[in-house]
């Protein structure tokens, strides 16, 4: 049985509509073809961790520089594929 993978929003989604409380679990489990477990999971971790998503420590302090190292990492590894490519191709053509 393959298991499920969710996006946070998604998750963040359910775990507002168990919040409200308009819906029992059933309904918002059906609706979102969800287990109840689930919902009671990611509902708690909304209610104990939510503070974080308006909190300046959730972001890294040195966001630009960690996204310029990863940008500078891309062009490495494109140039290297690059490389190996006609590399390759030449090796192939023996």
């Amino acid at each position: 049985m393959k298991k499920s993978s969710y996006d946070n929003n998604f998750k963040v989604k359910v775990a507002i509509e168990a919040i409200k409380g308009d819906k029992t679990y059933e309904e918002i489990a059906s609706t979102f073809g969800v287990a109840k477990s689930l919902i009671t999971k990611w509902r708690d971790g909304l209610i104990n961790n939510g503070a974080l998503a308006f909190s300046k420590e959730a972001k890294p302090k040195n966001h630009d520089a960690i996204e310029q190292k990863l940008y500078q990492q891309i062009g490495q590894l494109t140039m290297e594929v690059d490389f190996l490519k006609k590399f390759a191709s030449k090796y192939n053509q023996l």
